[in-house]
């Protein structure tokens, strides 16, 4: 893919699909797009993740060591973790700070349509060689307080991200701690919004031949912007919403988690009057739903507790299939916890594709989610485990231009292996 290529705008549908009806193309929603990616955490990897599910050539630049998310966490963790990370991307070995690696950095920052980058050395140098009037749109995310140490005096990793945007005042038991999330959802989140809004701007820049503007931003921001309600509710009702378990936010709809007789873990949402009088019923009949404690939400919200107490008691006289047998026949919202092994079987989701299984040397088969969410025509783009360090060098330095000659030449001087 040479630099015209990977200068090409975004497509329109039609002409993707024509493309690839004649051959031409992947068919893929950024098929054409080429993005460089330089990273030790999870936010940036994930936007490049993301890109590469939708067809762009997804370069991940890695020093001689690797990128650090290769070495996250501890061992059994570390043989998975690249390849989920890592997908659908090409790795390049280059050490950015040696002396001579300058050109070859303004050689891919000239041919590339995005850069992804964290506060690594080697994304601040393909920044710099991007210079003053880039042709790609530069993506920067960093840590809360990164960019504002002056203004925030605690520590800037980015475990913190949950913690300064409000989300974790709302997770875990009303009397106990916060919860922090399993997954880093501050960073995959933020990696999300950051690609939809670069391809805004590389599409908007392509159409009027402008330069597009950089997009920075701190990981709690993402968070942020998803818990919209938060301090609308609390300017408006004069006191913030604190923890509330499993329940609805404010407390006014019935909703919590439940344990059956044969101890499954059973997920109630009534989140609407006519759900919620249609529950009672069920469980209580017409008394239940006319009970002054229960009539209305501000009824169900002051008592709330006595509320979950009668609804624990009906679930927990039910096994988890003749519960769900009874809810399904009176149209109420219940659905069943599921695991990663319930997750794996469930009739639905393999239906639907979404798990799919990678088969890697010295691995069982590796189930990862497959490229969602399913864009038309299905099927275009499969899902390649992470590379080998430096697997893909010579071929992306081929595809910039560069000559059998040339990568020799970086090669023997160091910039570039293995």
């Amino acid at each position: 893919m040479g630099a015209d290529t990977a200068r090409s705008a975004v497509r329109p549908v039609t002409a993707r699909r024509a493309a690839a009806d004649a051959g031409g193309s992947s068919g893929a929603l950024l098929d054409g797009v080429v993005v460089l990616e330089a990273t030790d955490t999870p936010a940036a990897a994930f936007a490049g993740a993301l890109a590469g599910d939708f067809g762009a050539t997804v370069i991940a630049c890695e020093p001689g060591a690797g990128s650090g998310l290769r070495r996250l966490g501890p061992t059994a963790v570390q043989r998975v973790w690249w390849p989920i990370i890592g997908r659908n991307k090409r790795s390049l070995m280059i050490a950015g700070s040696h002396p001579a690696a300058a050109p070859l950095l303004a050689r891919l920052a000239a041919g590339a349509d995005m850069l992804l980058r964290d506060g690594s050395d080697t994304g601040e140098r393909l920044r710099q060689a991007m210079g003053d009037s880039p042709h790609a749109v530069d993506v920067h995310l960093f840590p809360t307080g990164a960019d504002r140490p002056d203004l925030w005096p605690w520590s800037i990793e980015p475990e913190f991200a949950a913690a300064a945007c409000g989300l974790m005042a709302l997770t875990g038991r009303v009397d106990g701690p916060a919860t922090q999330p399993e997954m880093p959802l501050a960073d995959y989140c933020a990696g999300m919004l950051a690609l939809s809004v670069a391809l805004a701007e590389l599409r908007a820049a392509r159409a009027d031949g402008s330069v597009p503007q950089p997009v920075a931003m701190a990981l709690h921001e993402a968070l942020h912007r998803m818990n919209e309600w938060q301090l609308v509710v609390a300017t408006q009702r004069g006191t913030a919403e604190t923890r509330n378990g499993n329940r609805f936010p404010m407390n006014a709809n019935i909703g919590n988690v439940f344990r059956t007789r044969d101890g499954q873990l059973l997920t109630v949402s009534a989140a609407t009057p006519s759900v919620a009088d249609r529950l009672l019923v069920m469980i209580g009949g017409t008394v239940l739903r006319d009970d002054p404690r229960f009539r209305t939400p501000e009824d169900r919200r002051r008592n709330m507790d006595a509320l979950d107490a009668v609804v624990a008691d009906w679930i927990g006289r039910h096994d988890a299939a003749d519960a769900m047998r009874i809810v399904r026949e009176n149209d109420v919202v219940v659905g069943p916890i599921c695991g990663a092994d319930a997750v794996r079987r469930h009739g639905h989701i393999k239906a639907r594709g979404d798990v799919v299984d990678l088969t890697l040397p010295g691995h069982p088969p590796m189930p990862m989610p497959a490229a969602l969410p399913f864009i038309e025509p299905a099927g275009i783009m499969p899902v390649r485990a992470g590379p080998a360090l430096g697997a893909d060098t010579d071929s992306v330095l081929a595809e910039f231009g560069l000559e059998p000659e040339e990568i020799r030449e970086l090669r023997s001087r160091g910039v570039i292996g293995p």
